[in-house]
């Protein structure tokens, strides 16, 4: 078969196939927590950039006594069947899992630890050399990964390294997939229980923001490890400093999602006034105009006669700035820009507010979760999901409700409703003095 021709060019070329594969992996895992897309996207870039006709890919069972097979390139059917079920300490394979150490094998057909069966299916298959490398995560085996060639070339120290790598990266993923999965399974079990309502809901909160906090943090993290790791084998002094500036773009990635979560988690309580809608909307506009300039977007506003509203003037603004916010991206990503309506109206006990756009407007299925910690249907590095969630919360401390819809003509419509207030409500019934 033929080979990618990559072998042999030297540093550079080693550094942009680990590169690649990084980068595969690292967007699997920021686009989804489903260990078999994962799996699958990895094993199709390490084949792919390699150019070795076979990967494998086995985790440990629950009871850590079995390796089960769970996603694989280019094994034949007599192949596969071999390898569904190995067991920890036994074969090639196996003691790989129980010992944590790589094992490198350039004439497979003679190995002597080669299971029965498998040395059949090797022979028939015609693979020549086998290296296998563990998969960790926090000091602990989580499976193999495992590489196949049918060709005479030996597998060099820069493919071991770059296997190595690559199963660091999924051994993250991995653990952190699997996480968030246990948790998730967890708080669904506790759901349809039914036996405490509250503390159901409660763990749900708690479980849907440990997940997203994994999930955030991880991902520049996992850069971070694969660009030390080329660093330390590269003698390149560009390719060291793109690596480090890479390096100091996913730690200040990590730097602002802490802050962020430590914003939005440390939220201060509610000091109310006296509040005049209209007043707070066109403070944020004001603030954001050079913003939305530069991303094209058109403002109108149509705000009708309303009362003052007992409010916390700055959590209120806040709240509004992540409506608008998130209007001005949605537009910019669609169409590079487009038209933001405000609208205010007296509403059934207060006052509502309209923040429209003319974007692509919101999933159907999405718009359930649009107010969850940590949901976003942005590209990774393009936002946390936390601005949505913070929104909903303010408004909710006011007693109010926000809520979002698709607009008949296109665009998506949030909806805020507020209370006028008790104190409000007082103040503009009382006599004049």
């Amino acid at each position: 078969m033929a080979r990618v021709g990559n072998r042999g060019v030297g540093g550079t070329t080693s550094l942009i196939r680990h590169l690649q594969i990084l980068r595969t992996v690292t967007e699997a895992v920021s686009r989804s927590l489903d260990l078999t897309e994962v799996i699958q996207k990895s094993l199709s870039a390490l084949t792919h950039v390699t150019g070795h006709e076979i990967a494998s890919l086995h985790l440990v069972s629950s009871d850590g006594k079995m390796l089960l097979l769970r996603g694989e390139r280019g094994l034949s059917p007599r192949l596969r069947e071999v390898n569904e079920v190995l067991p920890i300490g036994q074969g090639l394979i196996g003691r790989v899992a129980a010992s944590g150490r790589v094992r490198r094998v350039d004439e497979a057909g003679r190995a002597p630890d080669l299971l029965p069966a498998a040395r059949a299916a090797v022979s028939a298959d015609g693979i020549r050399g086998f290296l296998c490398v563990p998969i960790r995560a926090r000091h602990r085996i989580l499976g193999t990964l495992s590489l196949g060639r049918q060709t005479e070339e030996r597998f060099t120290g820069e493919e071991i390294a770059l296997l190595e790598s690559t199963a660091d990266q999924i051994g993250l993923a991995l653990d952190n997939a699997r996480l968030y999965s246990e948790t998730r399974l967890q708080l669904e079990e506790l759901r349809r229980s039914h036996t405490d309502v509250v503390r159901a809901e409660r763990l749900a909160a708690v479980g849907e923001l440990a997940g997203g906090v994994a999930h955030e943090i991880n991902n520049p993290l996992m850069i971070i490890l694969g660009q030390v790791h080329l660093l330390l084998q590269s003698q390149d002094h560009e390719s060291v400093l793109n690596g480090l500036k890479t390096i100091d773009g996913a730690t200040k990635r990590a730097a602002n999602i802490v802050r962020e979560l430590v914003l939005f988690a440390e939220r201060s309580p509610l000091r109310r006034g006296r509040c005049k809608v209209s007043d707070q909307i066109y403070k944020v506009l004001a603030l954001h105009q050079s913003r939305l300039e530069g991303a094209r977007i058109t403002v109108q506003t149509d705000f009708q006669e309303v009362p003052e509203i007992w409010a916390d003037s700055n959590q209120l603004q806040e709240a509004l700035f992540h409506l608008i916010q998130n209007a001005e991206q949605a537009m910019s990503a669609a169409r590079g820009g487009g038209t933001l309506t405000i609208r205010v109206r007296p509403g059934h006990d207060g006052v509502r507010i309209e923040v429209a756009d003319d974007g692509p407007g919101v999933p159907p299925d999405d718009l359930a979760r649009v107010f969850n910690p940590f949901f976003t249907t942005k590209g990774p590095g393009e936002g946390r999901g936390l601005g949505l969630s913070v929104a909903h919360s303010v408004v909710a401390e006011h007693e109010g409700r926000l809520w979002a819809d698709n607009r008949p003509g296109g665009g998506a419509i949030f909806v805020m409703e507020l209370p006028v207030g008790v104190a409000a409500a007082d103040s503009a019934l009382a006599p004049s003095v």
